[in-house]
């Protein structure tokens, strides 16, 4: 009888041991970005199947502005941007799309982690993709960001705009790159007179900024009334975040 419980007990041992040394989930890639001389930006190429994901890395300081683009041939494929030893993205590309242009908190290195949905992993599904860098010098100058609008956006035009305080009686220009499917957007506002564009982020009904000042939004008519830093003013009509 004991032979034959020490026996059970050994073979139970082997078991979970066996179990211990299953293969892990798919593990996370890192590649560092590296720009080539004389050069602010980089092109880079992937593949990735299921749940595998990979975090581009790169080095930053503090008010340096990153453009980060991601496209790719499968539409669950989306990237996040990260801040130095901190799992809280800063962006999240399933909200906003696949569009990132913003200024940085601060020094260190920063993740940008590419991925595919759960449900898409799940099915196993791949995407081929191309990641594109840009990370300008300038600092973000009185909470706004020194940002370059994309050449590829979904509608521009103009937007009713005041800087100090209302009435909104100024123009200001716009881009948008739009994504559908989640309801969400990002938007340039050009300062009048200035190069510095104020980027913004729309999703869940809810307007936020890279460079984190205090955002506060109220429904006008089909309009949102957009305050940043209780220093400027935009009217964002439903039209521009959504299509129509």
């Amino acid at each position: 009888m004991k032979k034959s419980r020490l026996t059970r007990s050994l073979f139970l041992a082997l078991l979970l041991g066996a179990g211990s040394a299953a293969p892990a989930l798919a593990e996370i890639r890192a590649e560092p970005v590296r720009f080539e001389k004389g050069r602010n930006g980089a092109t880079l190429k992937g593949t990735i199947r299921g749940d595998e994901t990979v975090d581009y890395r790169l080095r930053a300081t503090a008010g340096q502005i990153l453009d980060v683009n991601l496209q790719a041939n499968n539409r669950s494929a989306y990237f996040n941007v990260l801040p130095p030893n901190d799992d809280t993205a800063l962006f999240v590309g399933s909200l906003s799309g696949n569009s990132f242009n913003g200024a940085l908190p601060r020094d260190g290195e920063y993740t940008v982690r590419v991925y595919l949905m759960r449900n898409a992993a799940r099915r196993n599904e791949s995407a081929r993709y191309t990641v594109n860098f840009t990370m300008a010098g300038d600092k973000a100058v009185s909470g706004t960001a020194a940002a370059n609008p994309p050449a590829i956006y979904d509608a521009s035009g103009k937007i009713k705009c005041a800087t100090g305080k209302p009435p909104l009686d100024q123009w200001c220009d716009f881009r948008v790159v739009r994504h559908l499917a989640s309801g969400s957007a990002q938007i340039w506002i050009a300062h009048t007179g200035t190069p510095l564009h104020r980027v913004l982020h729309f999703a869940g009904k809810r307007f936020t900024t890279d460079d984190g000042a205090g955002v506060s939004a109220k429904r006008q008519d089909d309009n949102w009334l957009v305050s940043v830093g209780g220093r400027e003013f935009y009217l964002i009509p439903d039209a521009l975040i959504h299509g129509g």
